[in-house]
C-alpha cells in the first residue's frame, strides 16, 4: 500500500502532480479575463502604438536592419508578455492563498517543490502561446523572419523559459506576503523592466545611463538573442548569452520560489 511518505517521493507521480498544476492552472487563466486580458491584449496594444509611433526610428544612422520595423519591435512585444504572465501567475497564486486552495494542497501527499513547479511549467506554457500569437500578428502585418522556423522555434523557447522564470519570482512574493493586492500593485515593475532594456530601440543608440542600465538587465540578452534568432543576424545580439541569462533567471527564480514555499510553511 502507498503512503503520503512514498507517493512525495515518487519521482513520476510527482511529475503527474506538476502537469496537473500546470494544467489547473492554465485553465483559470484562460477562463478569467482579468488574467487573460493583460497578458495578451496589453502586449498588442502596445506593439501597435510603437510600431506606427515611432517607426521612423529606423531611418536612424546605426538603426539595424530587419526589414519592417514591426519585425524589430516584436522581440519587445515577446518580453513584455511573458513579463505580464509571471505577474498573472502570482496574482492567481495569490488568490489561491486567499480563497484557501492552497492550504488544501498542501494537506495533500505533494511535494512541496512540485507545488512551485506547476506555476513554473504553466507561466511557461503561457509564454510559448503569448509568443506564438505575437509573432503570428507581426507576420500579418509585415514582419518576415529571416531565420525562419529555427529561429522562431527558438524565440518562442527564450520566451517560455522567461515567462517561467517571472513566474516563478512573481510567486515567491505571493508565497512571501500572500497579498492580492501587493501583486496587482507589481504591474508598473513590468515597464520599468521592459524600458531599461533596448526592448523597442537598438542598445547602441540609447543614451549613456540608459545603456550603462541596461548591460546589468537579463532581459537585454535575452530580448537580443530573440532579435538575432528571428532575422539570423549575429550583429543583433547573441543566442548563447539570451539563452544563459533566460535559463539564469529561470534557475535562479526557481530557487527563490522554493525558499520562498519553505519559509512559509515554517511560519505557519
Amino acid at each position: 500500500m502507498s503512503t503520503a511518505a512514498t507517493i512525495d517521493r515518487d519521482p513520476a507521480t510527482q511529475v503527474r502532480v506538476v502537469r496537473a498544476l500546470a494544467e489547473r492552472a492554465l485553465r483559470v487563466q484562460f477562463r478569467r479575463a482579468q488574467f487573460l486580458i493583460p497578458s495578451f491584449l496589453l502586449p498588442l496594444v502596445l506593439l501597435a502604438v510603437i510600431a506606427s509611433g515611432t517607426s521612423s526610428a529606423r531611418h536612424l544612422p546605426g538603426f539595424p536592419s530587419t526589414g519592417a520595423y514591426i519585425g524589430f519591435v516584436v522581440g519587445g512585444t515577446l518580453m513584455q508578455g511573458a513579463l505580464l504572465a509571471g505577474i498573472t501567475a502570482g496574482i492567481a497564486l495569490a488568490v489561491d492563498i486567499e480563497g484557501g486552495f492552497f492550504d488544501r494542497l498542501l494537506s495533500a501527499p505533494v511535494h512541496r517543490v512540485s507545488i512551485v513547479l506547476g506555476r513554473v511549467v504553466a507561466g511557461g506554457a503561457l509564454g510559448a502561446c503569448q509568443a506564438t500569437l505575437f509573432l503570428a500578428v507581426a507576420f500579418l502585418f509585415g514582419a518576415r523572419y529571416q531565420g525562419g522556423v529555427p529561429g522562431v522555434a527558438f524565440a518562442i523557447f527564450l520566451t517560455a523559459l522567461t515567462a517561467g522564470g517571472m513566474s516563478a519570482l512573481a510567486a515567491s512574493i505571493a508565497l512571501r506576503t500572500g497579498s492580492l493586492s501587493l501583486l496587482q500593485n507589481l504591474f508598473p515593475i513590468v515597464f520599468v523592466l521592459l524600458f531599461t532594456a533596448p526592448a523597442f530601440f537598438p542598445r547602441d543608440l540609447l543614451n549613456g545611463t540608459m545603456r550603462s542600465i541596461a548591460q546589468y538587465n537579463p532581459l537585454t540578452y535575452i530580448v537580443e538573442a530573440i532579435r538575432a534568432a528571428l532575422h539570423d543576424s549575429a550583429a543583433l545580439g547573441s543566442p548563447m548569452n539570451g539563452l544563459l541569462a533566460a535559463l539564469g533567471l529561470l534557475v535562479g527564480a526557481t530557487a527563490i520560489a522554493v525558499w520562498a514555499m519553505r519559509a512559509r510553511l515554517r511560519a505557519e
